[in-house]
C-alpha cells in the first residue's frame, strides 16, 4: 500500500486529461489514497505528503519545493518520456527513485513519422498548398516516389525506433537502425553500432532520428554528417531539437545537400518567426505533436499502475533515470 499525488493542471500544450476512471484505476493499483492537484502551490498549502508523485517532467517548472519538503516521497514519476527539466533540478539530487514513461507513446510517433515519409514523397503539402489556391498541381513540382524498396535508418534504436521499423517493414521498406548494443533485433534489416552512424546516413533515403537529448547526443546531426547523407533523402526528427544542428540543417537544406526534413521538434520551441525553416518548400513542420493522441493518458495510467506492481513488491520500477 502507498499514497500517491497525481499533479497536473491540463493545458492545450500537454496533451493528457485525467479522468476519475483514472484516478480509480491508480487507487485500486496502489492499495492507498490518491490526491490530485492542479498546481504545486495548492498541494504545498493542503500539507498532503505522498510516497509517491505522478506528475510532468517534460517542460517547464517542476514541484523542486514540494519534493524538497516532503519527507515521504520516495518515487517521482512522470508520465513524459523527456526528463531534461527534472535531471536540471534539485529533484535530480534527492535520495529518491526517478522515472519516466518512456515507450508509450512510440505506435503514436510511429505513425507519425510514417505520416511524414508518405507526405513527403507524394509531394502532399505541396498539393495542399495547390488546393487552397485552387491550382491543379500536376506536373509543377518533383514528380511522387514510392516507399516500398526504400531505406529507413533509425538512428536510435529503441521503443520509438523499433515502432517505426514495424511499420516500414509493413511497407515492404528495409530498415537500419543505430543503438549501442548491435545485437539483432526484430524488424530491423542490419543493426549498428553508435559510432557507425556515418555508414547509416550514407546508406539511407530516410533518417528518423529518435534518441534522447543528453551532452553527447547534442547536435549529433550537424554539417558533417548531413554531408554524408544522400541527395535524395529526407531526415525526420522526433527526438528534441537539439539533437540536430539546425543552422547547419538550415543550410544543408539551401544547398540541396539533402532533400528535406520533418520536424516535429525545433532549438528553440516554439520556432522564432524569423527562422528560415517556416518558408522552404522541402520543410515539414509540426508544433512537437507527434505523440499526441486521445489514447496517450490512458497509456500513461496503465505504465504507472504496471510499474506501481513492480514497486510494491519490492521490485525496481522500469525506466529509472540516472540511478
Amino acid at each position: 500500500m502507498a499514497d500517491v499525488v497525481l499533479l497536473f493542471a491540463p493545458s492545450k500544450k500537454v496533451p493528457f486529461y485525467f479522468t476519475n476512471a483514472h484516478v480509480e484505476q491508480i487507487a485500486s493499483a496502489c492499495g492507498g489514497k490518491v490526491s490530485r492537484f492542479l498546481s504545486e502551490e495548492e498541494l504545498l498549502k493542503s500539507g498532503v505528503q505522498a510516497e509517491i508523485l505522478f506528475t510532468w517532467g517534460g517542460t517547464g517548472d517542476m514541484p523542486v519545493a514540494y519534493c524538497r519538503q516532503n519527507e515521504r516521497l520516495k518515487w517521482f514519476h512522470s508520465f513524459s518520456a523527456g526528463m531534461d527539466p527534472v535531471m536540471r533540478s534539485e529533484i535530480a539530487s534527492l535520495p529518491i527513485v526517478i522515472s519516466n514513461s518512456s515507450g508509450i507513446h512510440a505506435r503514436i510517433i510511429a505513425e507519425s513519422v510514417m505520416g511524414y515519409i508518405l507526405a513527403f514523397n507524394r509531394t502532399f503539402p505541396f498539393m495542399f498548398q495547390k488546393q487552397r489556391e485552387h491550382v491543379w498541381g500536376k506536373g509543377l513540382t518533383r514528380d511522387p516516389v514510392e516507399a516500398f524498396g526504400k531505406t529507413v535508418g533509425i538512428v536510435g534504436a529503441g521503443a520509438i525506433g523499433t515502432a517505426v521499423a514495424k511499420i516500414a517493414k509493413a511497407f515492404d521498406m528495409r530498415t537500419i537502425g543505430l543503438r549501442r548494443n548491435p545485437q539483432p533485433v526484430p524488424c530491423y534489416d542490419e543493426v549498428l553500432r553508435n559510432d557507425q552512424l556515418d555508414n547509416l546516413l550514407a546508406k539511407s533515403d530516410y533518417v528518423v532520428v529518435s534518441v534522447p537529448l543528453t551532452p553527447e547526443t547534442r547536435h549529433m546531426i550537424g554539417e558533417d554528417q548531413l554531408s554524408k547523407m544522400k541527395p535524395g533523402a529526407l531526415l525526420v526528427n522526433v527526438a528534441r531539437g537539439g539533437v540536430l544542428d539546425q543552422e547547419a540543417l538550415i543550410r544543408a537544406l539551401s544547398a540541396g545537400t539533402i532533400a528535406g526534413a520533418a520536424l516535429d521538434v525545433t532549438d528553440p520551441e516554439p520556432l522564432p518567426p524569423d527562422s528560415p525553416l517556416w518558408n522552404m518548400e522541402n520543410v515539414i513542420l509540426t508544433p512537437h505533436m507527434s505523440a499526441d493522441a486521445p489514447i496517450l493518458s490512458q497509456l500513461a495510467v496503465d505504465f504507472f499502475c504496471g510499474s506501481l506492481k513492480c514497486y510494491l513488491a519490492g521490485e525496481p520500477v522500469p525506466n529509472q533515470i540516472g540511478r
